[in-house]
């Protein structure tokens, strides 16, 4: 009988995790792993019990949850142009697409990827320089990529995905000693005659030509897939921590097959060779994650932070490197381009490279997703480009408004004349003297505002007040991006 766990250990929880699965002749085999006991004969945490039966039900599996981008757009105003970023410098309000930031949005998935990638390669770039300062700089700290897999793994479970994680987290804790790890969840593999992986999924090259980016374009993508549930696992660790002798007996014993990933041939022992490769792995995990609806308020990419690093948090210096990483990474891996707000400055080419775009982007392949550009002529128009757009079409077409604003446009270094932007009746500008200053997000841009001195200089104030005003009517859900990664539903134990 457990007790109430006062010591945060996340064992007393549950004293055990009983499972099955077939072996290699097709017999079920039963094991009970243990996640308590210290102190009390009998079994340890980790230790794990052959049983011959059970009195649970052991046939829950772990379900195939819908992939991203799934369900065409989730809101019928995905697309619309509203405010998001204004020039600290002269005002200038910058306009972009409304995202609803949904996993399952056919439009927007792309966004979600990213605010999962920002926050989990940041804890986990913060645990990295914990370790290493752990060890008094004596030790060298580096990030794994490992897959867990047990396609045909059965728990008596209304959620079998946390079952099948609190499993990992016991085996990684106490056959490894690994402390906290990142898991993203895959209900699917690429069918080997058309796959063709980036990072050879569980060591297997395809026959095919097909990457992940492919498959949620297509237009039938469940054509290209069959279930093969796993857990894509990140998590930094002592160098050689992670020994393969270890993996072939945890196999042998509990069922779970554990490969890490490696760069070249097998002899190669870097797994993640640095920063800017994690976001890159990460980017391509999460590309294809399953979507859970767990949660009532929303649809989530179906990860977790477990032990250790679920404590973390990410330094302050580490997060534009991060965005950096994750802008680069994205045209191969998602087929969406964004670019990094700490780049943009408000004369920014709306078709260019340095465009201020976060959670709006110009799909490479597929969606009929328009690009944002600044919107200093034109407030938020009605027809957003998402609507009517399908998973099968190809292109991008622009909004009004945002083709408005294009049309318009003209940056500080072409303005000849050095006057400054003439201000309609309604508080919008014709984008004429712009000044390229730096770009900062609405929710601060309006506290600009609140400084007579700055608005008597800023050319633009008047544009950005009606930009704020607009930004403070919307909905909290409608507003984009605010300069915070958006705070995920964290479960641990």
């Amino acid at each position: 009988m457990s007790i109430k766990n006062l010591e945060g250990d996340g064992y007393a929880d549950q004293p055990s995790v009983i499972y099955s699965y077939p072996d290699g002749d097709g017999n079920e085999q039963i094991r009970e792993l243990c996640r308590s006991g210290f102190g009390a004969p009998g079994a340890s945490p980790g230790d794990v019990i052959e049983r011959d039966s059970t009195k649970s039900d052991l046939s829950d599996r772990l379900p195939e949850l819908p992939i991203p981008g799934c369900d065409g757009l989730q809101q019928p105003d995905c697309g619309n142009d509203i405010p998001a970023f204004g020039c600290s410098d002269c005002g200038s309000p910058v306009y972009v697409g409304r995202t609803c930031g949904s996993p399952r949005c056919e439009r927007c998935w792309a966004s979600a990827v990213k605010d999962k990638v920002t926050r989990i390669a940041g804890k986990l770039e913060g645990m990295r320089r914990m370790l290493y300062a752990r060890h008094d700089g004596g030790k060298d700290i580096d990030f794994n990529h490992v897959i867990a897999s047990m396609p045909d793994f059965t728990v008596d479970s209304e959620n079998p995905v946390n079952r099948a994680l609190k499993v990992l987290k016991t085996l990684l804790e106490k056959k490894w000693y690994i402390d906290g790890f990142a898991a993203v969840y895959h209900p699917y593999r690429i069918k080997k005659e058309y796959r063709k992986d980036q990072y050879e999924h569980g060591g297997e090259p395809g026959e095919g030509d097909m990457t992940w980016k492919d498959v949620l374009t297509a237009e039938n993508p469940k054509e290209y897939i069959y279930h093969s549930p796993h857990f894509h696992l990140f998590f930094p660790a002592i160098r050689k921590s992670f020994d393969y002798s270890v993996a072939e007996s945890v196999q042998s014993e509990t069922g779970w097959l554990f490969n890490r990933i490696t760069k070249g041939d097998d002899d190669n022992n870097v797994s993640v060779e640095d920063l800017d490769d994690l976001v890159h792995q990460l980017t391509y995990a999460l590309s294809h994650s399953g979507v859970n609806g767990w949660n009532a308020d929303r649809s989530e990419l179906t990860t977790r932070m477990k032990g250790e690093l679920h404590q973390c948090y990410a330094p302050d210096d580490v997060e534009d490197k991060v965005l950096a990483s994750f802008c680069s990474a994205a045209p191969r891996l998602l087929g969406a381009r964004f670019s990094n707000l700490s780049d943009s400055t408000c004369d920014a080419d709306p078709d260019g490279s340095d465009s201020p775009i976060r959670d709006v982007w110009e799909p490479e392949v597929g969606i009929g997703v328009s690009r944002s550009s600044p919107a200093r002529s034109a407030p938020i128009t009605g027809g957003g480009s998402g609507e009517g757009s399908s998973s099968g079409s190809s292109g991008s077409s622009s909004t009004g408004g945002s083709q408005a604003a294009t049309d318009g446009s003209q940056s500080a270094d072409d303005d000849d004349s050095g006057d400054e932007g003439d201000t309609s009746d309604d508080g919008t500008t014709d984008n004429a003297g712009v000044c390229g200053g730096d770009l900062v997000p609405m929710s601060r841009a309006k506290d600009l505002l609140d400084d007579s001195d700055w608005c008597e200089q800023a050319a633009y104030s008047e544009a950005l007040r009606v930009a704020v005003d607009v930004w403070q009517s919307l909905d909290e859900d409608s507003k984009p991006w605010s300069g915070d990664p958006d705070e995920d539903v964290i479960q641990d134990g």
